[in-house]
């Protein structure tokens, strides 16, 4: 069976040793591009599986090889980005393999989808708990953060609660998350707001 991207990036991982993946987990702390990586997630990943789940996530199939790179080589690992790189296919930093197991991506402009349509979304979305459930699943919000968005008299005080906190908080990756679970669970006012 071919190895996925996430199996390369736990033979990287293993490969670094314990020192180096804590710098890599230090350097993936402190980045500064969108989606960052909560610490306490970071903290969460015990080893070299954890650390590719939690990369693939955050970063998706599209972006995790450059991503990835991007650390090794700040870190000074420049074997493992050269193995990285060669075993993934990856070309440049700019642009990574096609994966058509990626998951889907709200349209690309400047704004994002969430962005854009917040005002509609609070007023229209009424599902709100199961939305919640999908975005705990995903590791988007923490139990404490759940509860505390459930706890919310009516859908619009929810949503404003969900965007101005996890979703917030969570960057890119939070609306990335946010805009998958509301295509699956709200298609048809997604279509309407003029999802792709």
């Amino acid at each position: 069976m071919e190895k996925t991207i996430k199996d390369h990036l736990i033979d990287i991982f293993d490969d670094l040793g314990q020192d180096n993946q804590k710098k890599f987990k230090n350097k993936l702390c402190d980045r500064s591009k969108e989606p960052r990586v909560r610490r306490g997630k970071i903290e969460k990943a015990k080893d070299s599986l954890d650390l590719a789940d939690l990369m693939v996530i955050t970063f998706t199939s599209k972006d995790v090889v450059s991503v990835s790179l991007e650390i090794l080589e700040a870190i000074g690992c420049n074997e493992q980005a050269k193995e990285l790189r060669e075993v993934t296919g990856h070309t440049d930093t700019c642009g990574s393999v096609h994966d058509p197991t990626a998951r889907p991506r709200p349209p690309s402009n400047d704004k994002h989808f969430i962005d854009s349509n917040r005002k509609e979304l609070i007023q229209r979305v009424n599902n709100i708990d199961a939305i919640l459930d999908e975005l705990y699943e995903k590791e988007i919000i923490e139990k404490e953060e759940y509860n505390l968005i459930r706890a919310e008299k009516t859908p619009q005080s929810k949503m404003r609660a969900l965007f101005d906190g996890p979703i917030n908080s969570a960057g890119t990756a939070g609306k990335d998350a946010l805009y998958e679970v509301l295509m699956k669970l709200q298609f048809h006012l997604m279509k309407d707001l003029g999802a792709k």
